[in-house]
Formats: C-alpha cells, structure tokens, sequence
C-alpha cells in the first residue's frame, strides 16, 4: 500500500510542476513546531495535530511515516485542487463542530480519504484509511459525514481545477452612434465578464475611460453615470455633442482587476521516513482588458437665407433625403444655421417644401457627405416683389393722392397708402389671391373699379396698374330761343363754400372743364352778352363720380325796346338844350333883321 500511495503522490507533483511556472509565490519552506498524537475519534484511527513554528496548520500526505517535529521541510510541489479545497474549507477556516480539535480531526480525515479516492481505492477497500474508518467504524462524534462531504466536494473541484480569476471587457462595435435626440454619441453595450473558480476570488475591479473629450462619462443603460462595477454589468460610452471639437475621437475602456487563488503546496524533508506535509497558500494576481472606441462622424450645416441680407431665415419647412429618397432630417428653420450630426458618408437632397411668408421656395440642392468631414449648405431664397402703379388713363404718368387698399382672399388689410408720384412697392407678400380697392380718388378723379389679382411664388416684379379717368364738364351759354352759344359772358364756378373754382369768358363754343372735384357748384352769370338780359338766377349743378362728359347750361334772354314814360333829367335837359337852341336862332334872326 505504501509503493501505490508513494506512485500516486509522485503523479501530483508532477502535474503541479509542470505548471508552477505558472502558478508561483509558495513559500520555500516551512518549520513545524512539537505537537503530539490526537484521539483516534473514528474507528481508532489516530494522527497528530500538525502545527508549523508559527502556530498555521498543515496537514499529513503519508499516515504511515513518521511526524516530522521542530524540522524545516522544502517545497517539493503543488498539489491539485481538490487538496487546496479541503485544506480550504476545513480547519481552522470552517468549524464542523465547534470543537478545534474535532474539526482539524475532521479535515485531516478528508484528506487521507481524498488520496484513497484520488488512487482508485474504493471506500470498500482499505487504503490510506481502513475499510472500517470510511464505512461503519465507531464515529461517536458523527465526524464521518463531514469528511465524505468535504471529499465529494473535493473530487468535484479537482475536476474543474485551478482558475485563475480574470476579468474581460467586450463590446460588439467599436463605434459609437448619435443619440436619437442629437445631443449626445453612444457605444455599443460594453460587458464586464470574470472568470473565478472554487478556489478564487476577484477581489478588485476598476473600469476607467481614457481619451475621451472631456465631458465623456461611463454610463448604464438608463443613463445614470456608472463609477462601480462587478462582473455581468453593461455599460455604455456616452460622449456629449457639446463637447466635440473634432469630428474624429479615439478612445478607450480599460479593465484592471486583482484576484486571489488559494493553493495547496506540499514540503518535503528529504527524508523518506518522515511525512510530507500538504499547507494552503494564497496565490495573488492581476489583470487588464481594454476596449477601443472610434468616434468617427460628420457634421451637415445646413443655412437658409434671405438671398438679399444673406441672413438666417426663419419659417422655411425643409427636408433632407439620401440617395434612395428616405426622408432623414426635417424642420423647419430659425435664425441660426441647422447642424445634422453623423449623416452617413453619401449623396443627399435638400428641399424647401414651404418658404416663409412672402418668400418663394428654392430649388432642390443636391450635396455630398464625406466620414469625418464638415458640409456646409446655404439655401437662398428670394422672395415676392410686387409694383402697384396707380396711373392717369389718357397720360399713363403716376397718380398722386390716391387712397388705395389691398386685401387678402380672407378680406384682411394687408396693406394701404396714398399714392405718390412713384409707383408703390411691396416685397416679401404672401403669394395668392389680392384685392386693390380704390378708397379715394386724387381730386378730379373717378375711383377706379377694384381689381383681383394674384401674386405669383417668383422672384420677379410682379406689376399692378390701377387707370384713374377724371370728369369731365361741359358749360355752355345759350340764347334761349335759338338755343346757339352765346359769347361774351363773364361766367364763373362756385363750389360750395362759394369759393372761386372757375371763371372765364363765353365764346362761340362751350367751356370745356376736365377733373372738376366731384360735389355740388353754381355757375354765376357776372356780365350778360350785349344785347342780353343777365342771368341773375345761379344754375346749380353737381359733378358726378364718373368719366362721362356732364353738361351745364345757362341761358340768356335777348334785349327789346320799349317806351319809356318815366321823368328823367336827363330829358329835361335835353328840352331846355332844345328851347335855348332855338331862342339862340330867333335872336340871332330878329337882330339881323333889324339892321336890314
């Protein structure tokens, strides 16, 4: 029994050789103190309680040597795990029983036990332990079941082995994507695995974010920055659009992590006829991953403008679409420029579907988008330009003193104003349908009929003309029986605070008066034809709002000759001119005759 156990025990250090280059830092050696023989508490099997100089407990390999007291033993190699696991969770770092001495009896068992089951030896069969001690030997303490515990568990560990414990970072793309909203790039889902075993233990776990623009954090998936994490988190990247300077970003995600593996190594005399002994020792390590992230996107600024100012222009619905019509972006326009982040490397099209009030839409532009580089667009939009010309209908030539008035298909006032010597202009009115109403005609004139009209979506000078006639009178002096024009009277207009609109001489044909005032006039008669009566009677008229010729007519009524039987002075004078006339002649002949 002893050549198969020492066959078997050469096996295990082998395998842990051919790996301790891997697996270091157990001490070189070890010194045991003086300790003695325990209470054979099962089946009267006996061993001793195996202490080193410092007070730590190791346990015996070889029940049939001898105990190896106040000695200093060499390293000789590793044990597999299944030793490390019972050594581990038995005394002094587990109590089974409460009593010390019970429960290093119990793991000292385990471990005679493990080594028959390790070579082969059924628990029917004697080995390392008697067929008595694993099966139906006294145990008054019920100590078995704890060790057939602690020796299946072990099998099972020796199987899965020693693990390292190590930590791993993953993430599916290396590049990060725009947030729906635009304000912010996001990672894929970064994943934080570890790797530990029976015997290991992670013990710590740092996650940092480097090279990063400043304002960057670690989030989860809720958006909440992330500063602590443990194996199986997701996290993400979050990187602000605010704080890009640069249209290209790299990055990194780095892992580090230390861990701590708890193996069995076992010590040697030299000597044959005294026991190895199997100790636990702590095996530190530690660990790194990173991951690597590109933030490589672009940056589409778009601009509307007024196509005069070459300012920002609010209230234009636009829309940008890739090469396959897919609408990507729309909205509409304020007084700063419109900046699309991370549009794929591609041709696109910007269409304005709706221009500001009073602007007219501009053609489609077509752009291209290169990977890591910054577009610009500028959209021009002229606008509506519409002339209202309010003329005189025989000239043509601008009509001062018009009121005119225009209106939209709703009836609103969208403009109104006096018109001037130069025709009226308006920019920037919405294109449809318009009124232009006349409100008060220039003195003289007739208001003209109102004119519909419609205002084009163009950039061109839309015309408008608005013909003013004027009235037109006509005053004639007449005899009243023949009814032919009389001239020579002195004739004048009164308006209707009487004062002086016209005055003039009749002649042989009527007075022709062109862009009288519209009201109500008299035409007074100062000096009658000769050969007339005067007209005392004034003739009322008034002058209708219209381009018709409208007549007035005054009439005079001829002089005729009648006695007159009326004392005069003048006639008396003329009678005694008479009679001293003749009593000069009889005078005159009386005196002649009497020199005769």
């Amino acid at each position: 029994m002893k050549k198969k156990f020492g066959a078997i025990l050469l096996v295990a250090v082998m395998m842990v050789t051919s790996i301790q280059n891997v697996f270091a830092a157990a001490p070189s050696s070890i010194t045991t103190g003086n300790y003695g023989l325990q209470t054979g508490y099962v089946a009267n099997h006996k061993w001793s309680k195996h202490t080193l100089s410092n007070g730590e407990y190791v346990f015996c390999l070889d029940i049939t040597r001898s105990a190896p007291k106040n000695k200093t033993l060499g390293y000789a190699g590793e044990l597999d795990a299944g030793y490390a696991y019972i050594i581990a969770n038995g005394y002094p770092y587990r109590s089974f029983t409460g009593n010390g001495d019970l429960d290093y009896y119990i793991t000292q068992g385990a471990t005679y036990w493990y080594i028959d089951r390790i070579s082969g030896i059924a628990d029917g069969t004697s080995g390392q332990l008697s067929k008595s001690f694993k099966t139906n030997g006294s145990d008054p303490h019920n100590l078995r079941p704890h060790m057939r515990n602690l020796v299946e568990q072990a099998l099972a560990v020796r199987n899965e082995g020693y693990i390292t414990p190590t930590g791993s970072l993953s993430a599916s793309s290396k590049d990060l994507t725009l947030s729906s909203d635009g304000t912010y790039f996001i990672s894929s889902p970064i994943t934080l695995t570890t790797q530990s075993g029976s015997l290991s233990t992670i013990t710590s776990l740092n996650v940092v974010l480097e090279g990063a623009p400043a304002g960057s954090s670690l989030v989860d998936g809720s958006g909440n920055t992330k500063t602590s994490f443990q194996s199986g988190d997701v996290f993400y990247v979050k990187v602000p659009m605010s704080s890009l300077t640069s249209l290209t970003a790299y990055m990194s995600v780095t892992l580090t992590g230390t861990g701590v593996t708890k193996k069995a190594a076992f010590y040697d005399t030299g000597n044959s006829r005294y026991q190895r002994l199997g100790k636990l020792y702590e095996e530190p390590n530690s660990f790194s991953s990173k991951v690597n992230f590109e933030l490589s996107t672009t940056k589409t600024t778009i601009s509307k403008v007024d196509i005069t100012t070459n300012e920002e222009l609010p209230g234009a619905t636009l829309v940008v679409k890739d090469s396959n019509g897919k609408i990507v972006d729309q909205w509409v326009s304020t007084t700063t420029p419109h900046v699309i982040h991370d549009l794929p490397e591609g041709t696109y099209t910007l269409t304005e579907t709706i221009a500001p009030d009073g602007y007219v839409r501009a053609e489609t532009i077509t752009f291209e988008v290169k990977e890591g580089q910054a577009t610009t667009v500028t959209m021009k939009d002229d606008y509506t330009k519409l002339k209202i010309s309010k003329v005189d209908i025989t000239s043509k030539e601008e009509l001062p003193g018009a009121h005119l008035v225009i209106k939209n298909a709703d009836g609103e006032v969208i403009d109104e104003w006096d018109s001037t010597e130069e025709a009226h202009y308006i920019e920037k009115i919405l294109p449809g349908e318009y009124t232009l109403e006349e409100t008060m005609a220039p003195d003289g004139y007739i208001r003209a009929e109102t004119i519909t009209f419609t205002v084009e979506e163009t950039g061109d000078v839309q015309t408008v003309t608005m013909e003013d006639d004027y009235t037109k009178v006509e005053i004639s002096k007449q005899d009243v029986t023949t009814k032919k024009e009389l001239p020579g009277a002195q004739l004048k207009i009164l308006d209707e605070e009487g004062n002086v609109v016209k005055q003039w001489i009749s002649s042989e044909k009527p007075n022709y008066i062109e862009k009288l005032k519209v009201g109500k006039y008299k035409l007074v008669e100062e000096v009658a034809p000769d050969g007339y009566v005067l007209a005392r009677e004034a003739v009322e008229f008034e002058v209708l709002e219209t381009g018709d010729k409208q007549t007035v007519v005054m009439y005079n009524t001829p002089l005729t000759p009648t006695p007159d039987t009326a004392f005069h002075v003048s006639t008396m004078l003329y009678v005694a001119a008479l009679i001293l006339g003749c009593a000069g002649i009889g005078m005159v002949y009386w005196n002649a005759k009497k020199r005769a």
